[in-house]
């Protein structure tokens, strides 16, 4: 049996994210601009694809009125860059699907610019189903 690899262990506080772990290809997207009706257009990419280590943090069922919706937490761990807001959304090809993700917060936890985590979630039905 292979020895499990380090790069795929949980992200600890005060550690960075080696390389080896950013195996994803990530796309972030800003919100479509509003014409004059209010209507939203598409989201366009912010800046190109970006490599990403994802860790799940969190997973539960939200019970609404006549429903049940999952919830799937995220953390993203990626090289530094500008730009990346609160706002936006992000997609994560996996297993012959696309997973879409809400950033919810983005932090450079040291101050240093040299990676960030960007907290996401995911609601609905098959939330975090390819994980």
């Amino acid at each position: 049996m292979p020895l499990p690899r380090l790069s795929n262990r949980p992200l600890r506080a005060g550690f960075y994210a080696p390389i080896g772990a950013m195996n994803r290809l990530a796309t972030f997207y800003s919100p479509g601009a509003r014409d004059s009706q209010g209507n939203a257009g598409y989201p366009s990419p912010a800046f190109p694809a970006v490599w990403a280590a994802v860790y799940a943090v969190a997973g539960e069922e939200l019970d609404k009125a006549q429903q049940i919706a999952q919830k799937v937490s995220d953390v993203l761990v990626i090289n530094y860059r500008l730009g990346v807001q609160e706002n936006m959304t992000v997609q994560i090809p996996e297993a012959g699907t696309t997973r879409t993700l809400q950033v919810a917060a983005v932090a450079d936890p040291d101050g240093q610019k040299w990676q960030l985590k960007v907290y996401c979630f995911e609601i609905n039905t098959n939330a975090g189903g390819a994980n």
